[in-house]
């Protein structure tokens, strides 16, 4: 029988409860806007997406969801008549059925971040007159000119699916991974089987995890250009530690080891071999193991050498080399070096095109465009017999080539002096002054048909939608691709600027609708923080959350400190070995100097929220400056960087014992500082997170209990890193407004 104090506590305990949940009910009007939210993934879906010139320029293709439906259609626009038509349903490949993924596509799709449905990826034939669609583990060609699908591969007689499948160079043929295996399949003749021996822990023509997850290469097999054969990795997993995440919420479900690659133990052991499509013994490409650990790229571009990109595992190291694909010895091109780390992976723009990268060769082989860090930011070069010259200067703000023109004379690329802006510009490879496509304050992207001026020109206007215009060869317009998105039921109130002593940091600041400039706000700072993410981005379309939330009182601020891209190496490089110092000081920083720009901030009412890294850096905040910080909501957090992965997080805090001597992680991490927290933190994590486990999330929760700190924990059963579900996305952002309306 509980005490009379034991019960009145109860009571008190139940009264508070009873507050809580009922500052937690927004009014109908906000259901219904999280409803919308959600349900449209914050008004995106019904854009175009997924946008491809065909090579002769007279057809332009594009993937598009239903506003509300997270399933990808795959259409078509005729460039001369400007007329949009779809290709193929999602109902024709299955029938009524429903879709059905394999274990590898789940693990691809989390790695890019995929969480639509239908037609997630597609291939466009090199001579542009067919395309490829993937369904169930079952792959249809469709004829560009119009015709019926016909299935080109398929499960096998155990009920394996296809992963991966792609054209020949040629278009006669279709290759894709079955049961571990690569295969290929002839059109209109018996498939073969081109590679063998593969188990659980050996994998042929598909990349490794860290591969996927840090090196931005999807790609485990590579076509020659003359389609006689193909370069495929194999991955020996076995070398990589056991894990055993499994998701707490379903204990009914058998939890097997997982091979995750953590700081300072081994990786996946990776080789490469050349092998005929025809069949026959592979050729493997020899190289030095030992010194570069990871491969980053693997590129046969027609005319070209067979080139890999190799990275050293501390990612200080890395080269370019040829391969010969008879003996499979391999070259130098080109070596790099950096103390801190090298950026090994596609620029932001490869969103557009995941294999381009700022590397591509001119088709007579005589020279090859690269980006380089070399000079202290990103240069474009052109490198030919040995030798290398400049086609930008380094504080011109390159930011990532698109394409070459058809007459191999100019490259096509963005410009982005300055992170918030970016613009298409020419550049003669013969020399010459650049020259401008594109102007104004919007940002700009671009996509180019191979042997075709035509492309298409991608807008994001500060206020209004993403627009997709068709450019003709001759410079007419053949029309936009078009949205069937919603619009959202309100205006932004964004206001973007740099602030701060020079160099200064990009901020944003979003009002509510009804502000007085007479009031004093609570603040709440959406935060990420770390590397290669710029979090303020140009465009009122990014801040529809922000608003929701400001509009519900109060201002709601981004700030992108060191450490994040577009403002040259040093800027970068900041934060080698001091995650846990410079991103947070740079955070304070950047909140002190808007405040002083906009007296309404109540820097006494300073909430933080974030996400990944932003979880990571919510967390932080309050365990390391109270003194600026009154509550955090932390979202996946990062907790312990030695339960990280090995290529995401030796590239800033270096290798670790036993592979290598850094002792930068104790310091880094969330468990350190827990004896500081004196702020109220509300911990959120899905159970079933295979980026950032669960298991961080309860380490911090531990090491809090242990300190005696009071913090709130909110599973997410069953959910990965990332959750779309509108009715938990609803009670989410109710439990968020509780929480901060209780401690702001």
């Amino acid at each position: 029988m509980p005490s009379l104090a034991a019960r009145i506590s109860q009571l008190a305990a139940l009264s508070l409860l009873a507050s809580l949940a009922a500052r937690a009910q927004v009014d109908d009007k906000d259901l219904a806007f999280l409803k919308d939210l959600t349900e449209t993934r914050e008004f995106r879906l019904g854009r175009p997406t997924s946008v491809k010139v065909a090579p002769d320029g007279k057809t332009v293709l594009f993937l598009r969801a239903l506003p509300r439906k997270a399933e990808l259609r795959l259409f078509a626009m005729d460039v001369a008549t400007g007329a949009v038509r779809e290709l193929i349903t999602p109902e024709q490949v299955l029938g009524g059925k429903s879709e059905q993924l394999s274990a590898e596509d789940k693990a691809r799709r989390e790695r890019m971040r995929i969480t639509s449905q239908g037609f997630t990826t597609y291939d466009l034939s090199r001579d542009g007159t067919k395309v490829m669609v993937t369904l169930s583990g079952r792959a249809f060609v469709v004829p560009l000119a119009g015709g019926a699908p016909a299935q080109v591969a398929g499960p096998s007689k155990k009920g394996e699916p296809i992963f991966d499948p792609r054209f020949s160079p040629d278009g006669n043929s279709v290759s894709f991974v079955r049961g571990g295996e690569l295969w290929i399949a002839p059109i209109g003749k018996p498939e073969r089987q081109l590679t063998s021996g593969a188990t659980a822990l050996k994998t042929h023509a598909q990349a490794e995890f860290v591969a996927q997850e840090e090196l931005n290469r999807f790609n485990g097999y590579w076509w020659s250009p003359d389609s006689q054969s193909l370069v495929y990795e194999e991955a020996d997993l076995s070398p990589i530690e056991k894990m055993y995440f499994g998701d707490p919420a379903h204990p009914e479900d058998p939890v097997e080891a997982t091979r995750y690659p953590r700081p300072g133990k081994a990786n996946a052991k990776t080789n490469f071999a050349i092998v005929r499509a025809a069949g026959g013994k592979p050729v493997w490409i020899q190289f030095d193991h030992a010194k570069y650990e990871y491969v980053a790229d693997v590129s046969w571009q027609e005319g070209a050498p067979l080139t890999l990109i190799l990275l050293s595992r501390d990612q200080r190291d890395l080269a370019l080399v040829a391969a010969d694909p008879k003996t499979g010895r391999t070259s130098e091109l080109l070596a790099e070096h950096d103390d801190s780390w090298l950026n090994a992976a596609a620029h932001d723009d490869s969103w557009l095109n995941a294999d381009q990268r700022d590397y591509q060769w001119l088709k007579d082989g005589s020279a090859f465009l690269w980006g380089s860090e070399r000079g202290g930011a990103w240069q474009l070069e052109l490198h030919s017999a040995g030798k290398s010259k400049p086609l930008t200067p380094a504080d011109w703000g390159f930011a990532g080539l698109i394409a070459l023109s058809p007459d191999q004379k100019t490259a096509y690329v963005t410009r982005s002096p300055e992170p918030v802006e970016k613009q298409v510009w020419s550049i003669p490879l013969a020399g010459g002054e650049p020259v401008a496509l594109t102007s104004g304050p919007a940002l700009h992207l671009a996509t180019y048909a191979r042997e075709s001026a035509t492309h298409v020109l991608f807008t994001y206007p500060f206020d209004g939608p993403q627009q997709a215009q068709v450019v003709r060869a001759d410079g007419t317009i053949a029309g936009e691709l078009p949205s069937i998105a919603e619009k959202p039921p309100f205006t932004v109130q964004v206001e973007i600027s740099k602030v701060g002593a020079a160099p200064g940091f990009w901020t944003s600041i979003v009002r509510p609708h009804n502000f007085d400039p007479k009031k004093k706000y609570p603040v709440i700072e959406m935060v990420y923080g770390g590397p290669h993410v710029n979090h303020v981005i140009p465009t009122a379309a990014g801040y529809i959350s922000d608003q929701f939330v400001a509009d519900h009182g109060y201002l709601v601020v981004r700030a992108d400190g060191r450490g994040t891209p577009g403002r040259g190496r040093e800027w970068e490089r900041a934060i080698k070995d001091r995650l846990a110092t410079v991103p947070l000081e740079d955070q304070v920083a950047a909140l002190q100097a808007l405040a002083a720009k906009e007296p309404a901030m109540d820097l006494t009412r300073v909430g933080v929220m974030g996400h990944s890294f932003g979880g990571f850096m919510a967390a932080l905040s309050v365990e390391r400056r109270s003194d600026v910080y009154k509550a955090a909501v932390a979202a996946a957090p990062v907790v312990d960087w030695a339960n990280y992965d090995t290529a995401y997080t030796e590239r800033y805090l270096g290798v670790p014992p036993p592979a290598g001597k850094s002792e930068a992680y104790p310091p880094n991490g969330l468990v350190a500082y827990v004896s500081g927290l004196q702020r109220p933190l509300f911990i959120v994590h899905g159970t079933a997170d295979d980026n950032v486990h669960f298991e961080e999330s309860l380490l911090l929760s531990d090491a809090l209990f242990r300190a005696g700190k009071p913090f709130d924990l909110l599973p997410q059963v069953g959910q990965t890193h990332q959750f779309f579900q509108p009715e938990l996305q609803t009670r989410y952002w109710q439990r968020i407004f509780a929480f901060f309306k209780a401690n702001l």
